[in-house]
């Protein structure tokens, strides 16, 4: 319990209580690609989403979704709809990640919720990424 504290207070400064958010947001990306808080094992691959205005030639005001890693994404296109993308996710952490049985389930689980809260905004991506332990990575950006 103490080390989910610990975690927790150190998002909220890194996020909150930083007033620049590009520092706390680049601290939280290196805290999570270092280990995500939930300790599960997604293998080679980090499962996190964003949500990017003016991909492909788009119009800069046209936001879609994106898988965050490059062997994810890797031949997937974004999206509109954010449920192809956790699909894609969570097909490519057995597909390509070699992640754990348990870290599978948890991005099962995440795609449920996602798909439940039937959001399209940047608090889907960050839901996204918090339900899989990694609170606190720039979903503004292409990769991680």
């Amino acid at each position: 319990a103490a080390d989910g504290d610990a975690a927790s207070g150190d998002a909220a400064n890194g996020d909150a209580a930083n007033g620049d958010a590009a520092a706390g947001d680049g601290a939280a990306a290196d805290d999570a690609a270092a280990g995500n808080t939930g300790g599960l094992d997604f293998g080679v691959c980090q499962p996190t989403m964003a949500r990017v205005g003016g991909l492909n030639g788009r119009p800069a005001d046209e936001f879609t979704f994106i898988p965050q890693d490059g062997l994810i994404a890797e031949g997937q296109q974004e999206a509109l709809n954010p449920n192809i993308i956790t699909n894609r996710i969570c097909d490519q952490l057995t597909n390509v990640c070699d992640a754990s049985d348990a870290a599978k389930a948890a991005c099962e689980d995440a795609k449920a919720e996602i798909e439940a809260l039937g959001t399209r905004d940047q608090s889907t991506a960050d839901t996204w990424n918090a339900l899989l332990g990694f609170a606190g990575v720039d979903s503004s950006q292409q990769t991680a």
